[in-house]
C-alpha cells in the first residue's frame, strides 16, 4: 500500500477541485444554462443566477452531510478518547497554566486512556506529520506526571522531529544508544523538573548515527523498555507516522497499543492506512485524539457555510458571466464604423472666419442683433458635461439633414438637454472662409474629415464641446428603427409630404424605419382637416427639428429597455454597419452612456430652440438667421454651465458623464 499524502502535501489545485467543489459547481452551471436558456431575459438571468448559486450551494450541503468530515470513530472501529483546543500557549501549555481548558482536556484524555486500555507502554503517533503527536505525548506525559502517576516518556522519532526538539536537554545519548546498547539506562535518561515536587524522567531519541533497524528490533530495547516499565505507571512513546518513518513499526513490536492523534488535515485514506499497519506492527490503536478541534463557530456550521458557498457562486456566476457578455459586447461593437473626432486639432488648421458676414442678407430686421453678434465666437461653456452629435447625412446631396445635440450635464440636479440645428442655419464656415448652411459644412476640409468638420461648426454656435458623435445616413436611421421595433408617433390628424413620401394615417402608430425616416424629413407637411389637405403651420425646419426630437426621444426609451444582455449584444451587431461612431467612443464609454440613460426620464430632458428668422440671399438660398446667442439661450435653463465653469480638460468626457 502507497503511503497517503498528508492534507499540506496536497496540491492546491486537488483541494480546489475537490469532489464535492467540482460536482456543486457542475449542477449549478448546469442549472444556470437551462435557465438561461428556458427565460433568456434580465430577470431570466437574475433568476437562472440566483438558483443555479442555491443548487450550487444544497448540492455541496448533501455532498457533505454523506461524506463530510472523517467520521474516525466509524472508520477506524475505535473509540474517540477527547478532544484538545487549539492552544497557543507553547508546546507545554499544561506546564504554562495548569487550571486552564487544555489542561483539563489532558487530564480528561489521560482518564480515558486509562479506561480504554491496561497496557503500560504506547505509542502516540499520528497518521501524518505536523498534527501534533509530539505535544500530545509531552503535554499528557506531564498531566500525568501532575497528578502523582509514575509516568516515562520516550522520544522515538530518530529523525530529530520528536518532543526532544522541545527539551534542552539535548538528545544524546538517548534512545538509540540504548537500543545498540552504547549507553545504560541511567546515561541516556533526563530527569526534567517540571514542579517543586515532581520530575518527569525522559529518554531523548539518541544519536542518528547509532540508529539501525536491527538495534531498534533486538532484544537489548526490549530489555531497557522492561526496566523502564518496572518503575512506572506508563510509558509514552512519541512515535512518527508509521507510513513515513519505519521505525515506529519496530517500536510498536515493543508496545501494547497506539494512541492516535488526529487534526482536520487527516483524511479517512491516511487514517485507515495508518491503523492497518499498526495493527500488522502489533500496536493497535486503542483510541484517538482530536487535536487543535476548533471551538464551535456560527461561521463553521454546515448551514452558514452552504450560504456562503451559495453567495460566492453567486457573485462568481456574475462576474463569469458579465465576463462572458463583455466579451460579446465588444465583439459586436468592434464591427461598428469609426471616424477620428478630433476638434482642437481642427481648430489649429482651421482659423476662425476672418471675413466679415456676407452683405447679400436680405430681409434683416432692424431689431434683430447682427449677424456677427449672434453666429460668430461664440463663448465656450466650459461647464461639466457630456455631449453627444448625432447626425443623419444625405449621402447622395453630401449634406447632413439631421443635427441633433445632446447634452448630459454632470450635476445630477439639472436634466440633460437637447437642440437641433437646422439645417438651413446661418452660420461661419472655417473651410471656406465664409458664409453657409451649416449642412453644408459635413465636408472634409483638408486633414480634417467631415465629421469634424461639421462637430467643429456646431462648437462654433453653441459653444459646447463636442465629446461623441453617431452618424446614420437614411437607410441606416431606417434599420435602426426597425431593429428596435418601431417607435411611435402620434398626430391628431391624417399627414402627407410627397417629396419625403410621408402617408400618416393619424391618431398614434408604432412606425417602422421608412415612416419614421419620412416622418423626421417632411418639409412640406400637409394635414387632413375637415375633409380638405392644409399645409401644417409652422412646417420646414422647425417642424423637422420637433419631429427628430420627439423620434429620437422614442427611439431612447426603446434602447433603454433590451430583454438580456445577449439581445443588447444581438441587436448591436445587427445594427453595427447602421452607424458610425467617433474612435473614442469604445464600448465601455457606449455601454456607461447606455447604462446611464436607463436612469433618465426621456419625460424630463429640456429642448431647446434656437430662434431663427427666415431670410434669403440675392442669389436666392433660402436661411435661416439665428436671432439670439446660443449662450443666452442656454442661461435661461442652464445658468450654472455659464455661471460656475469647470474646465472640460479637468476630467474625461466618462469620468465627467459617470458623475451623473
Amino acid at each position: 500500500m502507497g503511503r497517503p499524502l498528508s492534507s499540506a502535501e496536497i496540491p492546491w489545485w486537488r483541494r480546489l477541485f475537490s469532489p464535492a467543489n467540482v460536482l456543486s459547481v457542475v449542477a449549478g452551471v448546469a442549472v444556470f444554462i437551462l435557465g438561461l436558456v428556458a427565460w433568456d431575459t434580465n430577470r431570466g438571468v437574475l433568476v437562472s443566477a440566483l438558483v443555479a448559486a442555491a443548487v450550487t450551494g444544497i448540492v455541496w450541503l448533501i455532498w457533505w452531510s454523506v461524506s463530510g468530515p472523517p467520521n474516525f470513530a466509524r472508520l477506524l472501529g475505535v473509540p474517540r478518547l477527547g478532544s484538545i483546543p487549539n492552544d497557543a500557549s507553547g508546546p507545554a501549555p499544561t506546564l504554562a497554566d495548569a487550571r486552564s481548558n487544555t489542561s483539563a482536556a489532558y487530564g480528561d484524555l489521560l482518564g480515558e486512556i486509562e479506561g480504554h486500555t491496561s497496557g503500560q507502554v504506547l505509542l502516540i503517533s499520528s497518521p501524518g506529520p505536523g498534527q501534533g503527536a509530539s505535544t500530545v505525548a509531552l503535554n499528557l506525559a506531564v498531566s500525568a506526571t501532575q497528578q502523582g502517576r509514575r509516568v516515562t516518556l520516550i522520544d522515538g522519532d530518530v529523525s530529530g522531529n520528536g518532543v526532544s526538539r522541545f527539551l534542552s536537554t539535548g538528545a544524546e545519548p538517548g534512545l538509540t544508544d540504548l537500543a545498540d546498547g552504547s549507553s545504560t539506562l541511567a546515561e541516556s535518561a533526563r530527569m526534567w523538573e517540571i514542579g517543586p515536587d515532581s520530575v518527569l524522567p525522559i529518554v531523548p531519541s539518541g544519536s542518528q548515527d547509532a540508529a539501525s533497524g536491527d538495534e531498534l528490533a533486538g532484544s537489548g530495547l526490549a530489555s531497557s523498555l522492561d526496566q523502564i516499565a518496572e518503575r512506572a505507571d506508563a510509558v509514552f512513546i512519541d512515535a512518527p507516522p508509521i507510513a513515513w518513518d519505519g521505525a515506529t513499526a519496530l517500536l510498536a513490536a515493543h508496545a501494547d497499543g497506539t494512541v492516535l492523534v488526529v487534526t482536520g488535515a487527516a483524511t479517512d485514506a491516511s487514517a485507515v492506512d495508518t491503523r492497518d499497519r499498526l495493527d500488522s506492527a502489533g500496536a493497535p490503536v486503542i483510541g484517538y485524539v482530536e487535536n487543535r478541534a476548533k471551538p464551535p463557530s456560527f461561521w463553521r456550521l454546515p448551514v452558514v457555510r452552504m450560504l456562503k458557498r451559495t453567495a460566492g457562486a453567486f457573485v462568481a456566476i456574475a462576474l463569469v458571466y458579465s465576463g462572458f457578455i463583455g466579451y460579446q459586447l465588444n465583439e459586436s461593437w468592434s464591427g461598428v464604423d469609426r471616424q477620428a473626432l478630433d476638434t482642437s486639432e481642427a481648430e489649429v488648421l482651421l482659423p476662425p472666419t476672418s471675413a466679415p458676414p456676407p452683405a447679400d442678407v436680405v430681409e434683416d430686421d432692424p431689431e434683430i442683433p447682427p449677424l456677427e453678434e449672434v453666429v460668430v465666437a461664440a463663448p465656450t461653456i466650459e461647464g461639466a458635461y457630456r455631449s453627444l452629435l448625432l447626425i443623419g447625412s444625405d449621402e447622395a446631396a453630401d449634406l447632413a439633414d439631421v443635427i441633433l445635440l445632446t447634452v448630459l450635464p454632470a450635476d445630477p440636479e439639472l436634466d440633460p438637454f437637447m437642440v437641433s440645428l437646422p439645417r438651413d442655419l446661418y452660420v461661419p464656415n472655417r473651410c471656406t472662409d465664409s458664409y453657409s448652411r451649416i449642412n453644408a459644412t459635413l465636408r472634409e476640409c483638408g486633414d480634417v474629415n467631415a465629421t469634424t468638420m461639421l462637430a467643429l461648426t456646431v462648437e462654433d454656435f453653441t459653444g459646447i464641446k463636442v465629446n461623441n458623435f453617431a452618424l446614420f445616413d437614411f437607410d441606416g436611421f431606417a434599420e435602426v428603427i426597425d431593429g428596435v421595433g418601431g417607435v411611435e408617433i402620434c398626430a391628431d390628424y391624417p399627414m402627407r409630404d410627397e417629396k419625403s413620401h410621408l402617408d400618416f394615417p393619424g391618431g398614434c402608430v408604432n412606425a417602422d424605419g421608412a415612416m419614421a425616416l419620412a416622418w423626421v424629413r417632411s418639409r412640406h407637411t400637409q394635414q387632413m382637416v375637415d375633409g380638405q389637405w392644409r399645409s401644417v403651420p409652422g412646417t420646414s425646419d422647425l417642424m423637422r427639428n420637433q419631429h427628430q426630437q420627439e423620434v429620437l426621444l422614442e427611439l431612447a426609451k426603446k434602447l433603454r429597455t433590451f430583454e438580456s444582455p445577449t439581445d443588447l449584444s444581438s441587436k448591436i451587431e445587427e445594427l453595427s454597419k447602421a452607424f458610425v461612431v467617433d474612435e473614442g467612443l469604445g464600448v465601455s464609454d457606449a455601454l456607461s452612456l447606455g447604462w446611464s440613460l436607463r436612469d433618465i426620464d426621456v419625460t424630463t430632458i429640456e429642448r431647446l430652440v434656437v430662434p431663427v428668422k427666415l431670410g434669403t440671399t440675392n442669389s436666392g438660398q433660402s436661411i435661416l438667421r439665428a436671432t439670439q446667442p446660443f449662450d443666452e439661450v442656454l442661461s435661461e435653463f442652464y445658468p450654472s454651465l455659464l455661471e460656475n465653469p469647470t474646465p472640460i480638460g479637468s476630467a474625461s468626457p466618462a469620468a465627467l458623464y459617470d458623475q451623473s
